[in-house]
């Protein structure tokens, strides 16, 4: 073959590959053309409040996927998931990104593509309102049991810190399960997210349990996920969310939640 065959042949060959390539991020066009954005997202306050009744969607994330789709102009359509599930729609195509308090990871980075953070949070544990325990030996002993969320980003650090007590993970979509074993008195405490799971507390007080601030760890941003390799999607979102934060914006919506009264 001569030198020119070669030449265009191997041009070809490059130019099939990255055509392949650019093929497979296109999900922002497909949003604009479907005309709605599918949104997975979890019930954790105050990033995702579910409404029992009219099962709508409010809180931080909620005003945040506003602003998305104001901007593509398209409508939104809420995709319930759990921690368990998330990231399996995303790679599933049963929705386009996951806004929830999704802590990043390394784990999760090699199965879906992250935004730039929207916040974050850190784990400690959750006991009864009348417990002694004040550290994590006192609740890490044979016979004890510790309460997680199982697909969790706490249930993997749990399992790598308690080594004496058994984590029990709970596969549910209930918001804040495993605060409720501990209420129940089924768990001897729960560990996850302190935010969140302490404001769900703080608007339950019926619910006889109590965080300890003082203990939490870990502290990881959350941001947002869409599917692998969908870069041009994933940028747009960013830019909306960067825009939003040097407005000022993304905080006067985190303030609105996270200022509201039990």
């Amino acid at each position: 073959m001569s030198m020119v065959r070669l030449i265009s042949a191997a041009l070809a060959a490059t130019f099939a590959t990255t055509s392949a390539a650019w093929s497979l991020d296109d999900l922002l066009d497909q949003v604009k053309k479907r005309g709605a954005l599918r949104v997975c997202t979890i019930n954790y306050t105050p990033w995702n409040i579910l409404d029992p009744v009219d099962r709508s969607w409010s809180g931080i994330n909620a005003d945040i996927v506003k602003e998305i789709g104001a901007s593509l102009d398209v409508k939104i359509e809420w995709v319930d998931s759990a921690w368990s599930t998330i990231i399996q729609n995303l790679r599933t195509d049963k929705c386009d990104v996951g806004a929830a308090a999704l802590w990043t990871s390394a784990p999760r980075a090699q199965n879906v593509s992250f935004t730039r953070p929207i916040g974050g949070d850190g784990s400690t544990l959750f006991v009864p309102a009348d417990s002694k325990i004040a550290s994590y030996d006192d609740v890490d002993k044979k016979g004890n049991i510790i309460t997680v969320l199982s697909g969790s980003a706490d249930e993997k650090l749990a399992k790598e810190k308690f080594k004496n007590a058994e984590v029990k993970s709970l596969v549910t979509d209930q918001v804040a399960a495993h605060i409720l074993e501990v209420a129940s008195g089924r768990s001897n405490a729960a560990f996850g997210g302190f935010a969140g799971n302490a404001m769900f507390v703080a608007k339950n007080p019926n619910i006889k349990v109590k965080p300890l601030p003082e203990l939490m760890v870990n502290y990881v941003p959350f941001a947002y996920a869409v599917p692998p390799k969908e870069y041009y999607f994933r940028d747009y979102l960013s830019i909306i969310i960067a825009n939003l934060e040097a407005s000022g914006k993304l905080e006067q919506i985190k303030s609105a939640w996270t200022q509201q009264k039990p």
